[in-house]
């Protein structure tokens, strides 16, 4: 019996020094290698790449790398380091890849990166790709010549461009404005429609810009001319006291930061900064277009709707002498019959039907490769998001939601999710020989 007690304890001693070894040999060995990760992995490389890459080894640490690039079993050295000493657990290694610099030629090729720790077992980790060398930037075609604009209007280009693209489009002074692929009868082009702002000049900067999966990117100038430079309107409004009040009320309904705030406050928060937030909702819900066009012919305004403020109409608020703040109308107020009927302006799908604020309850549509139509103020809405509607479906009708003091809609057009003059999109002539026409000269080239 008390043989086997002792055998059992030196089996139990036995195992104990057997795992001792072997944590102590997996410690001074380690087995475990090295990571690597990259910022932002890729597939081509164009003119020139920059990437960063991050290497790291939390026991012995690093002791070497080398990142390269293989094409026809010659190896492009981009960056490689012998560390000395341990003590290096994570390394970030910037890379500027300029392929021409390399002598490497366009084509298919390898990106490599191997990093060894200190590890008497020299661990090592591999990381590579099959990645694209391509320098060639796109070119860029204009099919159209005239540009023919006015201030706060909308102006459409096509173009072509000799390669895929991932990033498409015009910039307009700061602003940048998605093209959208169209198949054409005889090729495929790109289209357009920008807004033109309210200030421009000639000197303003207008051009289409293009870039490949690569990064290499094409510019081409738009050659434009200004129709005409028209003041906008400039007026001064007194709202009375049973304006503020009432309004002051609804939006307190709304917004609970408002409890307690004065009608001023209220009002001048509403003229101001909750305009300002309403315009910001309504470009990104605007960014939901679709890249076919959804409208025909002329654009519908509201039936016998009387014009009452224009677009462009820069506006001060007083009450009881005091300023409440001013603001840019974007868009153009119809007042016709009380709660009269509203209908489409164009086909399309209804982006949104609901409350927005100072617009009150609003419905936008969108009409395919960034235009869309807003309306406002309604008091009733007969749509729902996500809806298909045709040219002339009643949607609505007028009110005197949001900040409105009287029954009217507020109707305005958008390119891009930027308010545009509704005023062009109502002439059958405009359309015809700004829009039309150039479709038309894009399908025969």
């Amino acid at each position: 019996m008390k043989g086997s007690k002792k055998a059992t304890i030196q089996l139990i001693l036995l195992f104990l020094l057997v795992v001792s070894i072997i944590g102590a040999g997996y410690h001074y060995f380690d087995w475990e290698k090295p990571t690597i990760s990259q910022d932002k992995p890729f597939d081509t490389i164009g003119k020139e790449k920059d990437v960063t890459i991050t290497l790291r080894d939390g026991r012995s640490g690093i002791r070497s790398y080398t990142v390269a690039i293989e094409q026809n079993k010659q190896e492009f050295v981009l960056a490689s380091e012998q560390i000395p000493s341990k003590g290096t657990h994570e390394k970030v290694v910037a890379v500027k890849i300029i392929p021409k610099d390399l002598k490497i030629k366009d084509g298919e090729a390898v990106f490599k990166i191997e990093v060894t720790d200190f590890s008497p077992l020299r661990n090592s980790s591999l990381l590579q790709a099959k990645v694209t060398i391509d320098s060639i930037p796109p070119r860029i075609a204009l099919l159209t010549r005239a540009h023919n604009i006015n201030p706060g209007g909308t102006c459409l280009t096509v173009y072509r461009v000799t390669k895929a693209v991932q990033v498409s489009g015009v910039k307009c002074g700061n602003t940048f404005f998605p093209g959208y692929l169209v198949q054409g009868k005889a090729k495929p082009y790109y289209v357009c429609f920008f807004a033109i702002p309210m200030e421009v000049k000639t000197s303003t900067p207008m051009a289409v810009t293009v870039e490949d999966k690569a990064g290499n990117h094409a510019i081409v100038g738009i050659p434009f001319y200004i129709r005409s430079v028209r003041p906008f309107r400039r007026d001064t409004i007194t709202v009375s006291d049973s304006f503020v009040q009432q309004k002051a009320v609804e939006f307190q309904e709304q917004e609970s930061k408002l409890a307690g705030k004065s009608a001023e406050e209220v009002f001048t928060y509403v003229n101001t900064q909750l305009r300002m937030y309403d315009d910001k909702r309504i470009q990104e819900v605007c960014a939901k277009t679709s890249g076919k066009q959804l409208w025909q012919g002329t654009f519908l305004r509201l039936k016998k709707g009387a014009p009452r403020a224009l677009f462009g109409d820069q506006r001060t608020y007083q009450y009881q002498g005091k300023s409440m703040g001013t603001s840019v109308h974007l868009g153009i107020d119809l007042a016709s019959t009380t709660h009269a009927p509203i209908e489409a302006a164009n086909s399309g799908i209804v982006l949104y039907a609901d409350n927005m604020g100072i617009y009150g309850n609003c419905v936008i549509i969108d009409h395919g490769q960034g235009i869309s139509s807003q309306y406002g103020h309604m008091s009733s809405i007969a749509v729902k998001a996500g809806q298909q509607v045709t040219k002339g479906q009643i949607i609505g009708n007028t009110g005197v939601t949001g900040f409105a003091g009287g029954d009217h809609l507020h109707f305005s057009i958008l390119a891009g999710g930027v308010f545009v003059d509704p005023k062009e999109w109502w002439d059958p002539h405009w359309i015809r020989d700004n829009v039309q026409d150039k479709f038309e000269i894009a399908n025969t080239l």
